[in-house]
C-alpha cells in the first residue's frame, strides 16, 4: 500500500500548497483537522531535456527510476536516460545500422526499455525495409528482439508512435491510427484500425492495455486493448471522462489530466481523485506528454510546447519543502469555467518570471459539470458581487456590456497611459480600441482573428464594404438556385445584423432607440430571402462554380487566407456583413483576452499580467501556428514578412527545392481536404492587412432586445404582418425595456 499512500500524501500536500499560498487560513477550521502534512508544500523544478545538437523526439518516464528520451538529428536518432535523483542524462550506447531509426519507446512494468526500430531505404519517401521491436534493459542490454517486418509490409510512411508489452508479454505498437498485438514469437495476434487517431496508449495498473481516441460520432471514448479482438473495447465505468492525456497508474487504473486538473481512479469508482491543478506550479497541461507519481512521494512530469517553432521538452518535478522555506507571493485569481490552452500558457509564462505575483486559476463547478453547470455557477457570483482579481472574457457567462453595467470590470485607460514601458502608437490603433466602450478600455487582445465572409473576387468584386441593397443586388443577378450563405437561417442572419448595426437602432447614453427607419426594414427584408432552416454546408464544388457566393470564418494568418484561395478555387475577397457606414467586419478574441475585476486588492498585479502578454519580447517571440494575430505592430509585421519567407530543402542533385510552410488538413461539405501552403505574395498579404484595418469592435447587443426582435420578426417571416408593422412592435417593446433597465 506504499503506492497508495503516496497519493494521498500528494493529496494533502496539495492542499496545503493552494492555502498556505494565499497567506490565509480559514478561521472555521478547527486546530485538531490540521495535520502535520500541513507545514510542507510542493515546490516545482524544471530541467530541460538536452539531446546534443538535435531536438527530443519523444520521451518517457520511466518506474521512478529515469527518464527516457529520444534524440533526433537529420542523420541519426539517439537514446538518452536521465536520472531522477541527479538529474543527470547520459546516453544509452546501443548502436544502429545504416539508415535504422529509433521509432516509439515506452517501458514495462519492471522497468525495461521497448523500442521500435525501423530501417528506411529512401529518406526523401520513406518506405520501411525492416522493422524491429526490442527490451533492453535501462542501460542498453538487449533482452528480446523481435523482426515484424512482415507484419508491417505494404505500410507507406510507417511511424511507430508507441510501445507497450502487457501481462502476458505481448507487445502492443501503435502507429497512431492502428494497433498490432503481437505475440512474443513476433507473429501477430490481432490488429485494430479504429479509423481515428490514438490520443493516448498506456497500461492499467492490472497490466492490461488502454487507448483513448474520438469515435466515428465525435464522443472522447476511454477502451481497452483486447488481444484478439479487431474493435476497442470501451472500458465499464460510472465516471464520465472527457478529452486529456492519459496514462495508466501503479495503485490506480487511470492518472489522467483533464481541464487542467491531474486526477486519479480506479475504473469502478463514482467520481475520479483530484490531486493538483496544474497551473498551480506553472505547468502548461496543454503541453503534457507523460505523468508519474514516484516512489518517493515526488510527481514527474514531462512537457513539450508542440505549438513553439523551436519545441523543446522539459521535466518538472514537485517535491515537497517546508512551507516556511517557500517565499510566499501576492495571490490573484483568473475567473473563468474552462480554462484555455493560451490562459494556462500565459499564466504559467507569468508566474515563472513574477517575484512578486502568481496567478491562480479559479474554475467554477467541477470535473463533473458540463460547461452549462459551471457557466451558471460563475453567473451567480457575478449577479451577487462576487468578482475574481482576472476575470477571462473568452469563458464568461457574462457578455462584457453586462459586466460594465453591474460594475464587475474596472476602466484599464489609466493604467495604460500611466505605463512607461507601453505607448498606444506601437500598437494596431482598431485593434487597440476592440474592447472600448464610451470611451473606456476594459481589456486588451494579445492576439486576435477578424470575423469576415469570404468570397471569390470574381463573383462579389473586390470592394471592402457593402449595404444591403448592393448583396440584393448581386443576388437578384444570379441564377436560380445561388446561395449566399447556406448554412444561416433567417433569425441567425437577424441576430447578427442587428448586432453589426446596433449603433443605428440603439442609444445606450440616451436610453432610445429607432427601429421604424428604413434602414431596419431593409434588414428584415435582406434576412427573409434566407431560408427558414438552415441548409447543408456547401461543398468545395459549391465554392468553385459560384454556387455559394460566401463561407463565413475568423481569419487568424495569412496561411489561412491562403487555404480559402485554394478552396475557392482562386483569388478571395475578404468583406464584412451588409452595413449601414461601418465595415461589417468585427475583431474576435484569439488569445487571452482579460479584464480587471473592478474589487480587486490587487490592481497594479491584475494590470502587470495584462502588459505582459502585450510587451515586445512576449508579442515577438511568443506564436503558435494559426494563433491569431499580435497586437503589437512590430510583431505584426514580422508575422506578415515571415509568411513571405520561402523554406527550402536540398534534393537529390544537390540544389534546392520550396518545401510547404505548413498545411492545412480540413473538411468542406463532407468532403476531406488538404492544401500544402507556401510562402505568401505581397499582394497576400495586403489583403490580410486591409481586413485588418477595417475591422471593428465586436460590442454586443443586449440579449434581452436580442430576444424581443427575433420574436417579434417571426410575424413577418411568416406573412402575417407586414415589416413597418412588425418594426413599431420592436420599437414599442425595445423602448419599454429600455427606460424599464435605466
Amino acid at each position: 500500500m506504499r503506492r497508495k499512500n503516496v497519493l494521498c500524501t500528494i493529496m494533502a500536500l496539495t492542499t496545503a500548497f493552494i492555502l498556505g499560498g494565499c497567506g490565509k487560513q480559514d478561521s472555521e477550521t478547527p486546530k485538531e483537522a490540521v495535520s502535520q502534512e500541513d507545514e510542507y508544500v510542493y515546490v516545482a523544478e524544471y530541467h530541460t531535456l538536452n539531446s546534443g545538437s538535435g531536438g527530443v523526439a519523444s520521451a518517457v518516464i520511466g518506474e521512478g527510476k529515469n527518464i527516457f528520451y529520444l534524440g533526433h538529428t537529420n542523420s541519426q536518432s539517439t537514446l538518452f536516460s536521465m536520472d531522477l535523483d541527479t538529474m543527470e542524462a547520459s546516453e544509452i550506447p546501443i548502436t544502429l545500422e545504416e539508415n535504422q531509426y529509433f521509432s516509439g519507446i515506452n517501458t514495462d512494468r519492471e522497468g525495461n526499455l521497448l523500442a521500435g526500430i525501423i530501417c528506411y531505404t529512401d529518406t526523401e519517401t520513406p518506405k520501411a525495409e525492416q522493422v524491429l521491436i526490442k527490451r533492453m534493459t535501462p542501460d542498453g542490454k538487449e533482452l528480446q528482439s523481435l523482426d515484424v517486418t512482415d507484419i508491417f509490409s505494404g505500410k507507406a510512411d510507417l511511424y511507430i508512435s508507441d510501445v507497450l508489452m502487457d501481462k502476458d508479454e505481448n507487445f502492443h505498437i501503435c502507429t497512431g491510427d492502428e494497433i498490432y498485438i503481437v505475440k512474443p514469437d513476433g507473429t501477430l495476434y490481432s490488429q485494430i484500425s479504429p479509423g481515428q487517431y490514438i490520443n493516448s496508449f498506456f497500461s492499467f495498473k492490472d497490466g492490461r492495455i488502454g487507448a483513448t481516441y474520438f469515435d466515428t460520432r465525435g464522443f472522447f471514448a476511454v477502451n481497452e486493448v483486447i488481444p484478439g479482438k479487431t474493435e476497442l473495447t470501451p472500458v465499464d465505468s460510472p465516471i464520465s471522462f472527457d478529452y486529456g492525456v492519459y496514462h495508466g497508474g501503479q495503485d490506480t487504473d487511470l492518472l489522467y489530466t483533464q481541464g487542467g486538473l491531474l486526477l486519479a481512479c480506479d475504473l469502478s469508482d463514482e467520481a475520479p481523485q483530484e490531486i493538483l491543478r496544474w497551473t498551480d506550479y506553472d505547468v502548461n497541461s496543454t503541453n503534457l506528454t507523460s505523468v508519474a507519481l514516484l516512489p518517493d512521494g515526488r510527481i514527474a512530469a514531462l512537457t513539450t510546447d508542440f505549438m513553439s517553432e523551436n519545441p523543446g521538452t522539459e521535466l518538472t518535478i514537485l517535491t515537497k519543502k517546508k512551507k516556511s522555506e517557500v517565499p510566499e507571493k501576492i495571490i490573484l485569481t483568473y475567473g473563468t469555467y474552462y480554462p484555455s490552452f493560451f490562459a494556462e500558457r500565459d499564466i504559467t509564462a507569468f508566474n515563472r518570471q513574477s517575484q512578486k505575483y502568481r496567478i491562480m486559476i479559479k474554475e467554477y463547478g467541477d470535473a463533473s459539470m458540463n460547461f452549462d453547470e459551471k457557466a451558471e455557477l460563475y453567473l451567480k457570483e457575478l449577479e451577487s458581487g462576487q468578482f475574481p482579481d482576472i476575470i477571462d472574457l473568452s469563458y464568461c457567462p457574462m457578455p462584457l456590456e453586462t459586466l460594465i453595467s453591474i460594475g464587475a470590470v474596472e476602466d484599464l485607460t489609466p493604467y495604460l497611459d500611466g505605463d512607461e514601458t507601453i505607448n498606444r502608437e506601437d500598437y494596431v490603433e482598431n485593434a487597440l480600441r476592440a474592447y472600448e466602450r464610451n470611451g473606456k478600455l476594459y481589456a486588451i487582445m494579445s492576439h486576435y482573428g477578424v470575423d469576415v465572409l469570404i468570397g471569390k473576387t470574381s463573383e462579389i468584386g473586390d470592394s471592402k464594404t457593402w449595404t444591403v441593397d448592393d448583396v440584393m443586388e448581386l443576388l437578384s443577378s444570379r441564377e436560380k438556385g445561388v446561395t449566399l450563405l447556406p448554412q444561416e437561417d433567417k433569425s441567425g442572419i437577424l441576430r447578427i445584423m442587428c448586432a453589426m448595426n446596433q449603433g443605428l437602432f440603439v442609444n445606450k447614453e440616451s436610453g432610445e432607440c429607432n427601429f421604424t427607419g428604413e434602414e431596419f426594414k431593409k434588414i428584415l427584408e435582406f434576412c427573409n430571402s434566407f431560408p427558414d432552416t438552415a441548409g447543408d454546408e456547401p461543398t468545395l464544388g459549391d465554392l468553385r462554380s459560384g454556387k455559394t457566393l460566401l463561407n463565413r470564418n475568423v481569419i487568424t494568418s495569412v496561411s489561412q487566407y491562403q487555404m480559402y484561395e485554394y478552396m475557392f478555387g482562386g483569388p478571395v475577397n475578404l468583406i464584412g456583413y451588409p452595413a449601414f457606414g461601418d465595415s461589417g467586419m468585427t475583431f474576435r478574441s484569439n488569445g487571452t483576452t482579460v479584464a480587471m475585476g473592478a474589487n480587486s486588492e490587487n490592481k497594479e498585479g491584475v494590470w502587470e499580467f495584462i502588459r505582459f502578454n502585450i510587451t515586445k519580447e512576449r508579442q515577438e517571440n511568443v506564436s503558435s501556428p494559426n494563433g491569431g494575430f499580435p497586437i503589437l505592430k512590430s510583431a505584426l509585421e514580422k508575422e506578415f514578412e515571415k509568411s513571405m519567407e520561402s523554406e527550402y530543402i536540398k534534393d537529390d542533385n544537390g540544389g534546392q527545392r520550396e518545401i510547404p510552410k505548413s498545411t492545412w488538413a480540413s473538411s468542406m461539405g463532407g468532403e476531406e481536404f488538404s492544401v500544402d501552403v507556401f510562402a505568401a505574395t505581397r499582394e497576400q498579404v495586403d489583403q490580410v492587412r486591409r481586413m485588418i484595418e477595417t475591422a471593428q469592435n465586436g460590442e454586443t447587443m443586449d440579449q434581452e432586445i436580442v430576444v424581443i426582435i427575433v420574436e417579434e420578426a417571426s410575424a413577418y417571416f411568416s406573412g402575417q404582418k407586414s415589416a413597418g408593422d412588425v418594426a413599431a412592435v420592436i420599437q414599442n417593446r425595445v423602448q419599454l425595456y429600455l427606460n424599464e433597465t435605466r
